[in-house]
């Protein structure tokens, strides 16, 4: 019995360091480690609403959009959850509406959606308001003062995915979606 309350509070105390390893990631910006790791221990994060929102941000920064399904299923049981799932939900529906209509041709028509600051409902709504011209197997965008630039590629080799580019005052990011 005693070895078994010592290995309990072992385990116990590796998982809660585990846990603060996360969060330190995060705060640092190692979205990527934390949207990793987080999936290789959500048993443990789905306790608490704060860490299943920690692990959706890292991986939505990270874009993994995929792995937001399940957070989605799991928060809402307080305000903030409701907010979290309600941002993740959109963005994952804009992602897919998106990649219905670039790599299959579904006509987007009669949408109304809220607009976010990622890069996906960006891209959504610029595609939504026919300001991408797309240009072979490309679609670009520029802004009107020029600052800012996207294309977009639809690759369709196996699974169709999008590969966005965002030029921004000189800086470059990409970005791939299957």
């Amino acid at each position: 019995m005693r070895l078994f309350v010592i290995y309990f509070m072992i385990v116990f105390s590796l998982q809660a360091a585990t846990l603060q390893d996360l969060v330190r990631h995060y705060k640092s910006g190692d979205f990527a480690y934390v949207c990793r790791m987080g999936y290789k221990m959500f048993d443990r994060l789905k306790r608490s609403e704060a860490m299943v929102s920690m692990y959706a941000y890292a991986c939505l920064k990270d874009d993994k959009i995929d792995r937001l399904a399940v957070p989605i299923l799991i928060l809402g049981k307080t305000a903030a959850g409701r907010k979290n799932r309600a941002y993740f939900s959109l963005i994952l529906a804009q992602k897919n509406i998106l990649m219905a209509s670039l790599c299959d041709g579904v006509p987007l028509s009669g949408l109304q959606v809220p607009d976010t600051d990622h890069i996906i409902s960006k891209i959504f709504n610029l595609y939504y308001q026919k300001k991408l011209k797309k240009v072979d197997n490309k679609y670009t965008y520029t802004s009107p003062d020029n600052q800012v630039r996207y294309t977009v590629e639809v690759q369709k080799k196996g699974r169709c995915s999008l590969v966005i580019k965002e030029y921004d005052h000189g800086t470059t990011n990409e970005h791939r979606y299957r």
